[in-house]
């Protein structure tokens, strides 16, 4: 299902992160999609004036969950079931694209959110399926730049609203107006403990550490997973550097990270966290981390990928390691 959040870190780096939550096997690999580069929607051939970074995979033509893009315009859609409604028409003065098609579109020609804003009414998101998987996926959409503002891109009414973000989480269904008035219900998390009450004589005081957080939810429901990470994203220590942020991000996501074989769907597969992604775009580098590993692996945008005629993916490991201490001391 997905949690996704912007982040500022003391460093003054701006970042989107999110989790890739699904039960059908992606299959995803690291890939730049280069500017000028021509490909084909449902309802023409479309072409990049910026180069993006995410994951992706080829199904014909590719399709990406995430990305960032070399203006450090960041985009991810997540699942917004019984929710999304599209458009069952193509409209003739506007770029008409699938629902699976539109984050193509968006790193590819958007560059900030005040661009956003101003040319959102030139698309028209039709009911099309994505080929060889059969179905049309409702999708919503968390933005960010290098302002570090962050909106989310909404279709609950057939035309897609940009709706300004002020906890900077998204999770899924319901809609963010639902999920910000939720968090009304957490009024009593707080980062220190409790004091001490009395009732008539008798003291009452916490067990130990942490009663600020009692009532935090834990399961992995959208409402839990968005009012969980808006709590962590809000309070977590981001550190001073590059490296101590996109850390801090990974240890936040930690929070939301479904293990596989605790969510079951009704048709029996796995609902799991099949990879964890950081866009920094302030320096335009993708941080990726697959389910199978604790590694990180890193991937920044350049001249070069970015003026390929074709698509780069990059092959990756997946495979857990460990360091042997008794190697090391010998």
């Amino acid at each position: 299902m997905c949690t996704s959040l912007t982040l500022t870190s003391h460093a003054e780096h701006h970042f989107l992160a999110r989790t890739m939550d699904f039960g059908f096997q992606l299959d995803g690999r690291p890939v730049v999609i280069p500017r000028n580069y021509e490909w084909k929607s449902q309802q023409g051939i479309q072409k990049t004036k910026y180069g993006f970074a995410g994951t992706g995979r080829n199904l014909e033509e590719y399709f990406l969950a995430e990305g960032v893009n070399e203006k450090g315009f960041a985009v991810a859609e997540l699942y917004f079931p019984n929710e999304a409604k599209y458009n069952t028409t193509t409209q003739k003065e506007k770029v008409n694209l699938a629902p699976h098609e539109f984050i193509m579109w968006l790193l590819g020609q958007i560059g900030s959110i005040s661009e956003l804003r101003e040319r959102i009414t030139e698309i028209n998101l039709v009911e099309e399926a994505i080929p060889m998987l059969g179905f049309i996926p409702p999708l919503h959409f968390i933005v960010t730049d290098k302002t570090g503002e962050t909106v989310v891109l909404e279709s609950d009414s057939g035309e897609m609203v940009v709706k300004s973000n002020p906890v900077g989480v998204m999770t899924n269904s319901p809609d963010l107006s639902w999920h910000l008035k939720n968090l009304n219900n957490y009024l009593n998390i707080q980062p220190t403990n409790f004091p001490a009450k009395k009732i008539d004589e008798y003291v009452i005081q916490p067990f130990g550490q942490g009663s600020g957080t009692f009532g935090l939810p834990g399961g992995y429901t959208s409402p839990e997973r968005f009012a969980r990470a808006t709590f962590l994203r809000a309070l977590t220590d981001t550190g001073e550097t590059v490296e101590e942020g996109v850390n801090a991000i990974f240890k936040i996501l930690n929070n939301v990270t479904i293990p596989k074989g605790v969510d079951i769907k009704d048709d029996g597969s796995s609902d799991y966290t099949q990879y964890r992604a950081a866009l920094d775009v302030t320096e335009l580098t993708y941080y990726f981390n697959p389910y199978e590993s604790p590694e990180v692996f890193k991937l920044t945008l350049d001249e070069t990928l970015l003026a390929k005629k074709e698509p780069t993916e990059f092959a990756y490991a997946a495979t857990f390691k460990t360091t042997d201490l008794n190697t090391k001391n010998t």
